[in-house]
């Protein structure tokens, strides 16, 4: 799309440049230039240009330095039955004045600009022009006289009839609107995009697009022939004011819209110290408002600011080379830049083509257009790719989530039904026995019942034992193991004989916990189930960490017995989680032995 509105740009440029009207290029060839740095009056130069006591310039150029003199242009104007316009082509001119000489009399002729002086109702022109009437029975001759300073100034002149002169201020008004409504468009654009995607440095580089649309006006005099011509500040300062604050919005812009990493720091602050040396600078401005004076502060404001342009345009080739904007993006800000170079180096002579004497005109605006499609482009694509990030991340983040609750759910429930489990094997038949034994009627009654409450607090403190889960790392697992052993033993008629050979070892917390929880688990199967006197529990470290859990129960048959209950999926979960094996080994009342196989930290 930014292609094709590209090309439509373009498009309409050429069309209204090749529209142009150019039939007063032949007069050229007929103007007669004298300057002189003494002041004439209009008798004394008619009287010498008769006489050629003047010394003759040509004008070959458009553009020519005047320097600080006087000059004259004699322009010889055809017998007609209709008026003609003279337009001289310069929105800034210091001194311009034209006289009407014929072979009776020499008149000054009032410059006119705006409705009230031309004969057509609400009608503006923003260069200086004059209504010549002609004789039809007498060729006449219009002196323009001119100063201007040591600037430089377009000397294009354009004699032309009533229509010729209106179709041509039509079609560039029609040019000039044109490129505002694209530029506007381009602001309402990035307001929305930047207020509805929440990226507000982007405002900033609409208020850039803002200081063009005023450079625009002011470089081609519609600023002063319709907006501020009452202003004298604005009139003098307006452009280089209006480029201090571009450049401020642009770097701001770059400053937070350009992705930076933490090596890319100094970058970062050359866009920073660029953005901030401009702030003195508007200041300046605002303090000459008020108290006037510093009437050369434009030059060294525009020293400072080709500097600062010139460091960040090194800066875009640096952050190209680093991938963090496309490459396309160079391109986009040196355009405008070498197009001003050349439309200040470029000088098209009178006789060229139309579309070379207006192209150079006006190739800085159509650079800019380039830069702002480019520059809109790259936002569009940076701010939708994050906008598809945050997205597909989001998705994600959903996804882990609503698995993560439903594992918690899951987890939960399970260990529910475990405690439930737990609660129903070790309680139930206390509960049923004192019941029993309260119902009977005997002598040894007290002492039954003290019986099963003395078992029935051993299994409460051994169940609690087994569901307890300390706090484990590296430093306390071994006496947290210890600990552990030590409780069941005190609760329970078996044996546990710990052998832990684990120093100096080094194991993440993760692991700690689910080998202390498997630990746990094993000792509880054994003592449940197995009827086993002795366990015998070792843990040391040879390639891999090595558990070993080994009973003298009554065992069982591995190919029979149904391994999938919980408790030791949940051991099988665990191992796998942590990438190691498990080995079971066990016959009918001959024991049972498991043994553990846990990568170690570097190896996982």
């Amino acid at each position: 799309m930014i292609t094709k509105l590209l090309t439509t740009t373009l498009l309409f440029f050429f069309l209204f440049t090749f529209s142009q009207q150019k039939d007063s290029i032949s007069i050229y060839n007929k103007i007669e230039v004298v300057s002189s740095k003494k002041e004439l009056t209009i008798h004394e130069v008619v009287s010498n240009f008769k006489n050629n006591n003047f010394r003759k310039e040509k004008i070959n150029h458009i553009y020519k330095k005047l320097g600080n003199k006087n000059w004259w242009f004699n322009i010889p104007v055809k017998k007609s039955n209709e008026d003609y316009y003279l337009t001289l082509s310069s929105s800034y001119i210091s001194y311009g004045k034209l006289y009407l000489n014929n072979s009776d009399s020499i008149t000054a002729l009032h410059q006119i600009s705006y409705f009230k002086e031309f004969p057509y109702k609400f009608f503006f022109y923003r260069h200086p022009t004059w209504v010549i009437p002609t004789n039809s029975f007498k060729n006449t001759e219009a002196v323009l006289n001119i100063k201007n300073g040591g600037s430089r100034t377009r000397l294009e002149f354009h004699l032309e009839t009533k229509n010729q002169f209106l179709k041509r201020t039509q079609l560039e008004y029609i040019q000039f609107g044109l490129f505002l409504a694209f530029l506007t468009s381009m602001i309402i654009i990035l307001l929305y995009f930047s207020i509805l995607k929440k990226e507000y440095s982007v405002l900033f580089y609409a208020v850039y697009i803002l200081c063009m649309i005023i450079e625009f006006l002011a470089g081609k005099g519609l600023g002063i022939q319709f907006i501020w011509s009452d202003y004298s500040f604005v009139t003098k300062n307006i452009r280089s004011l209006s480029q201090t604050i571009a450049v401020f919005c642009m770097g701001y812009f770059y400053m937070k819209f350009y992705t930076f990493s933490k090596r890319e720091v100094l970058s970062k602050n050359i866009f920073k110290w660029g953005t901030y040396l401009t702030i003195p600078l508007i200041i300046l401005y605002i303090y000459k408002y008020f108290a006037g004076g510093m009437m050369n502060l434009y030059i060294y404001v525009w020293v400072i600011l080709k500097i600062i342009i010139l460091i960040w345009f090194i800066n875009h080739i640096y952050l190209v080379r680093k991938k963090r904007i496309p490459s396309y993006l160079i391109f986009a800000f040196a355009l405008p830049i070498i197009s001003l170079i050349l439309s200040q180096g470029i000088n098209p002579k009178n006789t060229d083509s139309n579309w070379w004497i207006y192209g150079t005109a006006n190739i800085f605006y159509i650079a800019l257009v380039i830069e702002i499609l480019c520059f809109t482009r790259y936002i569009f694509s940076s701010v939708i790719k994050s906008q598809k990030k945050y997205t597909q991340l989001k998705k994600i983040s959903d996804e882990l989530k609503y698995n993560f609750q439903n594992k918690t759910i899951e987890i939960q429930q399970n260990e529910r039904n475990k405690l439930l489990s737990n609660v129903h094997d070790s309680f139930g038949g206390y509960l049923e026995a004192l019941k029993l034994r309260l119902l009977q009627k005997s002598e040894n009654t007290p002492e039954k019942v003290q019986e099963v409450l003395d078992s029935f607090y051993n299994e409460y403190r051994y169940l609690l034992n087994s569901l307890y889960s300390p706090k484990i790392n590296s430093e306390n697992f071994i006496d947290n193991l210890i600990e552990f052993c030590d409780k069941i033993n005190k609760v329970s008629n078996n044996v546990i004989k710990p052998h832990f050979s684990f120093k100096n070892t080094e194991i993440s917390q993760h692991k700690c916990v689910h080998l202390y929880r498997i630990l746990s688990e094993l000792i509880t199967n054994a003592i449940k189930y197995s009827k086993a006197t002795e366990i015998h529990v070792s843990l040391y470290q040879k390639n891999n960490i090595i558990l070993e859990v080994i009973d003298n129960g009554i065992g069982f048959n591995i190919n029979n017995e149904k391994l999938n209950s919980y408790g030791l999926k949940n051991i099988k979960a665990r191992i796998e989680e942590m990438k190691g094996t498990l080995e079971i080994n066990s016959t009918k009342n001959h024991g049972s032995s498991f043994v553990i196989k846990i990568p170690k930290n570097e190896e996982n």
